[in-house]
């Protein structure tokens, strides 16, 4: 009993606490965390049955100004707030309501994992990782299916129209088609693999498959660039020739925006715009890689319609002629626009390949659910990191326990952590280290790499 004791989470003494410059200050919505204690006090009376899922009472005593409560930090006590948090109420500042909806996204995350769930919901869980596997390979189906049959409609437009913001379009396309075959070839490979060779998996091939999309859809987009300069160069030498005394030896570029190129161009923007929505529900990097190209699709087929129809109009002489330079100007944007875009996107994986740090509302999450895993033995947290992993996370955790635990008792403690934390579906791996002491640093147990 003496240990169990003594291994309490004991509250700082009061006189160890720093005093804040908000204590001297009345509530107010411009502060949060204080606006919501305040409230919290005030309600203290009222009853807490918009509770999601409801816990046992527990009797707090009375403490002083800087002291938690008994429960401070534990499922409980963050669950008590959540009938405070009102990020609906139009009457707050904007920060504020933004705080509230963070907190109780962070509450929910936090009862995802810490409540005990029912027969049927553990079911449903299990069943949630095949169901989103299940519907990423149906999108990705669906997204190479229509690539196939758009490209094959742009290239009919792009023959007949001549234009060359249609033909960096079909460009894009066929880079589409090549980005959903490669998609599809690492979901297969991820799925089988061989454990022996690959013993920690091989999700990180989506990421690495997405960097060389990204250098793909750069080199196209540069030739674009550099054929759509060839002719606004000669589009410029024409028009000043025709102004001065000299004669041209270049024409104005025949263009024919009739009804299929257009019907091909509207079809492209039509089907990309409801395949973006679809693919950017499913969280999951490629996924998101694959909504994000869609979305590029529909901007880039816009100007690329929008900048054919101003060039063909001109050529036709229904408006100045000189506007038909438009159509190369376009095709330019159109191929730097897709080039930054698939920038930013391999700048991302490649930093998530790279062990980027996670999120400091990912770190929150992992701690608040390391803290209420058997608080019963478990006496301190000494650190939590958590990097990125590829499409996922890898943690790593030091947590204390009383010296004289036996080793049998240990092992499955921090057994029964990893357990929960790779159960997860952020995390690709957990390492649960046990210790007893605490006045190291943590980093002095590792290697500095």
């Amino acid at each position: 009993m003496s240990d169990s004791k003594n291994d309490e989470i004991q509250a700082l003494p009061e006189e160890t606490h720093k005093r804040s410059f908000f204590n001297n200050n009345s509530p107010s919505p411009s502060r949060p965390v204080r606006f919501l204690l305040s409230r919290r006090q005030a309600s203290r009376t009222k009853s807490t049955v918009g509770l999601v899922h409801e816990v046992d009472s527990v009797e707090e005593p009375e403490t002083t100004e800087h002291a938690p409560p008994t429960t401070y930090g534990y499922l409980e006590h963050i669950q008590s707030f959540k009938p405070l948090m009102t990020p609906d109420d139009k009457k707050l500042p904007k920060k504020v309501r933004k705080f509230y909806k963070d907190q109780l996204k962070l509450i929910t995350s936090v009862e995802d994992v810490l409540v005990p769930k029912s027969d049927e919901e553990e079911g449903d869980k299990r069943d949630s990782p095949k169901n989103h596997q299940r519907s990423i390979k149906i999108m990705t189906m669906v997204s190479l299916i229509a690539n196939l049959v758009l490209l094959i409609l742009k290239i009919v437009g792009a023959v007949i129209s001549r234009s060359l913001s249609v033909i960096s379009s079909v460009v894009d396309s066929a880079v589409d088609l090549l980005t959903s075959l490669i998609l599809i070839w690492t979901a297969r490979k991820i799925k089988h693999r061989d454990s022996y060779k690959y013993p920690g998996g091989r999700t990180r091939l989506e990421p690495i498959a997405i960097v060389i999309l990204s250098v793909i859809m750069c080199s196209a987009s540069v030739q674009v660039i550099f054929e759509s300069g060839e002719t606004l160069d000669q589009d410029i030498e024409y028009f000043t020739h025709k102004n001065g005394s000299n004669t041209s030896s270049y024409s104005l570029p025949h263009i024919d925006m009739s009804i299929v190129p257009i019907v091909s161009m509207a079809v492209t923007i039509v089907t990309k715009a409801i395949l973006f929505v679809l693919c950017y529900r499913i969280k999951d990097p490629s996924m998101y890689a694959l909504a994000e190209d869609h979305r590029n699709d529909v901007a880039s087929n816009i100007v690329a319609l929008a900048c054919g129809l101003l060039a063909y109009n001109a050529l036709q002489g229904k408006i100045k002629q000189e506007v038909i330079v438009v159509d190369p100007v376009g095709a330019i944007v159109i191929s730097v626009y897709i080039i930054i875009a698939w920038i930013l996107q391999a700048n991302t994986q490649v930093r998530n390949l790279t062990g980027l740090a996670a999120e400091p509302n990912v770190l929150q999450r992992f701690t608040h659910i390391i803290y209420n895993y058997r608080p019963d033995v478990v006496t301190k947290i000494d650190s939590v990191q958590a990097s990125h992993y590829g499409t996922n996370y890898f943690i790593e955790v030091d947590v204390g326990l009383r010296g004289s635990m036996p080793l049998t008792e240990a092992h499955d403690i921090g057994g029964g952590l990893q357990t929960q934390l790779e159960s997860i579906d952020d995390i690709e791996r957990a390492f649960v280290h046990l210790d007893y002491e605490f006045t190291h640093m943590p980093a002095v147990e590792h290697k500095d790499v």
